[in-house]
């Protein structure tokens, strides 16, 4: 008779606003190799850490750029407070 072993997946769910409390600590969890991921109204996101220093591709300096260009034209949103930040990830 075979045992039967039973896989238990550990991870950690945070709020958008718990993670901004606490972000050392979510992010220092997510190197460590602990699955993080941040909910919010428009679904999760997991914390990946990156250990290689060009991690930038020409799809992402294209994207980087284009924020850029954005930005300059005045294209943008402008979130000064915490509470300007809250307001915003709610409204997602």
């Amino acid at each position: 008779m075979l045992a039967k072993h039973k896989t238990w997946i550990i991870m950690t769910i945070v709020t958008a606003r718990d993670f901004r409390a606490n972000q050392s600590k979510y992010i220092g969890m997510a190197f460590s190799g602990e699955d993080v991921f941040l909910t919010s109204r428009v679904g999760r996101v997991k914390l990946t850490p990156l250990y290689d220093d060009n991690v930038i591709t020409p799809e992402l300096q294209a994207k980087i750029e284009a924020a850029r260009k954005a930005f300059r034209e005045g294209r943008c949103i402008s979130l000064k407070t915490h509470e300007d930040i809250d307001k915003y990830f709610e409204s997602l």
